[in-house]
C-alpha cells in the first residue's frame, strides 16, 4: 500500500475506502472500495512524478496521535491536566479482544474490551464473494476495526473522566464518577443524605 502520508490526498483516498467499507456489504459498495483503492497506485505515480512541486516532507495530516502530540507539545498546549497519547496507548495494549465468524457467512465480529469485561467498541468485517472469504483475513479486519473504535472511545471516556475530575475532585472514586454524596452499595451506587 502507498504512503499515505506522501501526500494529503493519498491520505483522503484512505479514508474514502475506510468510510466506504464502513457502510456495509454489498456488490456495489464493495466496487466502490475497490475502485477508491485502485486510486492509490494512480495517484501515487502522479505525486511521485511531480516530487519537485510537492512539500514531501510536511507533517502527517492531525488526524495521526503523533502529529497531534507535536502541536500540542510545539504549542505550549500541554501546562494543564490532559489525556495523553501515552496513556490512550497503555489503555489499548489492556485490550482484551475476542472475535466470531458466523458459520455460513463471510462475516466476522470483534469486540474490544477493558480487562474487566467492559466493551468499548465492536468491529465488523464482511466478504461479498464466498470464494474469495479467509477467515484470518476476516478476523484481522474486524480486530482492526475493534481497535480503532476503541481508541477513539476510550479518549472521549478518558477525557469525560478527566473533565469530571477537574469539575468536582470528591466526585472521583476508583477511576470512576459518582455523586458528590453517593456511595457504592454492592457493587451500585446509591445516593445517602
Amino acid at each position: 500500500m502507498p504512503d499515505r502520508y506522501k501526500h494529503p490526498v493519498l491520505h483522503q483516498i484512505q479514508q474514502l475506502v475506510f468510510t466506504i467499507q464502513a457502510c456495509g456489504t454489498s456488490p456495489e459498495l464493495t466496487r466502490a472500495a475497490c475502485m477508491a483503492s485502485a486510486l492509490f497506485e494512480g495517484v501515487e505515480a502522479l505525486v511521485d512524478s511531480k516530487v519537485a512541486f510537492l512539500d514531501v516532507t510536511q507533517e502527517p495530516p492531525l488526524d495521526s496521535d503523533e502529529a497531534i502530540e507535536r502541536q500540542i507539545r510545539a504549542s505550549g498546549a500541554d501546562v494543564a491536566p490532559r489525556v495523553t497519547k501515552e496513556h490512550i496507548d497503555s489503555l489499548v495494549a489492556d485490550l482484551v479482544i475476542k472475535t466470531h465468524h458466523f458459520p455460513g457467512t463471510t462475516s466476522t465480529m470483534a469486540v474490544a474490551a477493558l480487562p474487566d469485561g467492559y466493551v468499548v467498541a465492536t468491529g465488523y468485517s464482511g466478504c461479498i464473494s464466498p470464494e474469495n472469504f479467509k477467515a484470518h483475513i476476516g478476523i484481522g479486519i474486524a480486530a482492526d476495526n475493534a481497535i480503532a473504535a476503541a481508541r477513539a472511545k476510550l479518549w472521549e471516556l478518558e477525557g469525560y473522566v478527566l473533565r469530571a475530575s477537574l469539575h468536582n475532585p470528591r466526585a472521583v472514586y476508583a477511576g470512576g464518577i459518582m455523586a458528590p454524596d453517593a456511595e457504592f452499595v454492592g457493587g451500585s451506587m446509591a445516593i445517602t443524605d
